[in-house]
């Protein structure tokens, strides 16, 4: 069978997460065409500082040139192909090849090749061996992103509608986000698309996986929500968006009706900017937001959080983070976090912030432990060939109404205990991986606004 098929039901094979075929194959069709997301702004803020990172599963090194331009490179010597810079982060002009010495500017131009008239005779055209680069560069809201892909079309056009939810996240303060600390890194047993489908949209699993945590305080009780605002429902009422592209946002709301916006968990002094850089619809997005997240398609994911109780009773404090999943094997994903905090915010406030974070949606917090044990467990299982013959039906949520009355960009969708957001990830995953099936495939569920 198709590896995705939708013309009876939505059902995929499990080989399209654990066969080693696939996975080379998308490193290719996916990793080597989409935009990737490669880092922060806040990262590089000065010329020839630069942090090593990865596009795809590519090492590369994301640095701000003389002229305050972003460029990528990737960290590949164009002798021999020695790794050019092992260092994290640093700041530098030039980066020299620790093994035959060739040198480059920080800009990738070749500038300086070890007895250079010795070897070569004088006859070596160092212009046409400056570092392989990126096809295209640029940003978003502070985010950086790149692509191989030279004809790729541009990164607004990319993010489609979904750049409305990331301004919501992102764009809302006055001087920005900044990275707090360098990114973690840790490696995962799993899959990369089993992270990226629960972060794209899924509060089907919350109840389940993360019981401990409703026992422990760290969701608002309704208690905690009187002292707000009346309480106008028992649940926490829920949408889910496919934002074109493959892109997705989940955004649930606190049950509660306040007379004026209320961004609950930043500090007062911060909330007319939000209002101010943010149009009436964002603000109805980020107002009373209980958590908000979402994927820029394939592998990079963003929360943003409020929690109760990580500071004591009555205390509530707000976090965004961010996810790149990194797909070294079918079942070995390294996984990157980062910390943002609004740069405006003050000391107690970001340390609130970086407590409730560790403890809830941080490498080792209960959340992604709780989320981390599942994901591992289904690598586990399909190690055989009797596993990997299998198919999922992902159908929940496709009685889901639209939520068009919310004037929000994109497929919005009322519900959010769904795979609504699963299904959106993986048509675009296939449309790249199987451009030939695409013909064969009958729209029949749950299609996006281009195919209304």
């Amino acid at each position: 069978m198709a590896l995705v098929s939708d013309r009876e039901t939505f059902r995929v094979s499990r080989r399209l997460y654990f066969d080693p075929q696939v996975h080379e194959r998308e490193l290719d069709r996916v990793f080597g065409r989409c935009w990737l997301f490669v880092g922060h702004e806040s990262e590089v803020p000065e010329p020839g500082d630069y942090v090593t990172r990865r596009l795809g599963v590519d090492a590369v090194i994301l640095v701000r040139s003389e002229t305050g331009a972003l460029r990528v490179f990737l960290n590949s010597c164009r002798h021999r192909g020695v790794k050019l810079c092992r260092s994290d982060e640093g700041n530098a002009s030039h980066f020299r090849c620790s093994y035959h010495g060739w040198t480059y500017a920080n800009s990738g131009r070749l500038v300086g090749v070890t007895f250079q008239h010795e070897v070569y005779g004088g006859k070596l055209d160092k212009s046409r061996f400056g570092l392989y680069r990126a096809g295209r560069v640029d940003t978003a809201f502070g985010l950086v992103f790149a692509t191989w892909d030279p004809d790729a079309e541009s990164l607004g056009d990319y993010l489609s509608d979904e750049a409305f939810y990331l301004k919501a996240v992102f764009g809302k303060f006055d001087n920005g986000l900044t990275v707090i600390g360098p990114p973690v890194r840790t490696l995962m047993h799993d899959n990369w698309k089993a992270d990226t489908e629960n972060l794209s949209g899924d509060g089907y699993h919350t109840p389940i996986a993360h019981e401990t945590a409703f026992k422990l305080g760290l969701f608002a009780s309704p208690e905690d929500l009187t002292e707000i605002s009346p309480v106008t429902a028992k649940r926490f009422p829920g949408r889910t968006v496919h934002g074109g592209n493959g892109h997705t946002s989940r955004v649930q709301h606190l049950p509660i009706d306040p007379e004026r916006p209320m961004f609950l968990g930043y500090p007062e002094a911060l909330w007319p900017e939000i209002e101010r850089n943010l149009d009436e619809r964002q603000v109805n997005v980020q107002s009373r937001v209980s958590v908000m997240h979402g994927n820029v398609f394939p592998n990079m994911s963003f929360l943003e959080n409020f929690k109760t109780g990580t500071d004591g009773p009555g205390s509530m404090c707000r976090y965004i983070h961010v996810k790149l999943k990194v797909p070294l094997a079918a079942n070995l994903t390294e996984v990157w976090w980062w910390q943002l905090v609004p740069v405006d915010a003050d000391n107690e406030w970001r340390a609130s912030s970086q407590r409730a974070y560790a403890r809830t949606n941080g490498p080792g917090g209960m959340f992604e432990i709780d989320d981390g044990e599942n994901f591992v467990s289904t690598s586990d299982v399909h190690i055989g060939p009797m596993s990997r013959q299998g198919t999922y039906d992902l159908v929940g949520g496709s009685s889901h109404p639209p939520a068009d009355y919310l004037g929000w960009p994109g497929d919005v969708r009322d519900g959010d205990r769904t795979e609504h957001t699963i299904r959106a990830f993986l048509r675009r995953w296939h449309e790249l991986m199987e451009p030939d099936a695409q013909a064969e495939v009958e729209d029949g569920l749950d299609p996006g606004p281009a195919e209304r």
